[in-house]
């Protein structure tokens, strides 16, 4: 299994008036963070279109559990994986830890891999993973 690790400092922006990151925050680095695991392993969004036809990778859900507060001008670590393929979705999995080695929280990402479906109500229709695009995330 590949993950991805993203080391970054708490900004300004990312905080509330207190200097605690405001919660939201934590699931926009999650969204950037499964992005980047994708990318990390040639599975960019143009790539995911090019090589197999992937319009997107829409959630469909999402969770979080909070251990240590991050504030202001915290150095943390983000490491994300995918840790399941099921049918035609996916669980990629997020562990946030502070410099120092405290765990800040972890969370995760229900997915589905979409492509076109012409006819259907919605215009897509979620996929199962193809073997080659799952391969690519193997050590």
């Amino acid at each position: 299994m590949r993950t991805h690790v993203w080391r970054f400092d708490v900004e300004w922006p990312h905080c509330d008036a207190a200097g605690i990151v405001f919660y939201p925050n934590f699931y926009i680095w999650f969204d950037m963070a499964s992005g980047r695991l994708f990318k990390a392993n040639r599975l960019s969004y143009p790539e995911l279109k090019r090589d197999f036809g992937i319009l997107g990778m829409p959630l469909l859900e999402t969770g979080a559990k909070y251990e240590n507060p991050c504030r202001l001008d915290d150095t943390v670590e983000l490491t994300s994986w995918v840790d399941e393929w099921s049918g035609r979705t996916f669980l990629v999995k997020h562990k946030l830890v502070h410099a120092d080695g405290r765990p800040a929280m972890e969370g995760f990402e229900r997915r589905a891999l979409i492509k076109e479906a012409p006819g259907t109500a919605r215009g897509v229709a979620a996929v199962a993973a193809p073997l080659e695009l799952k391969a690519r995330f193997s050590v």
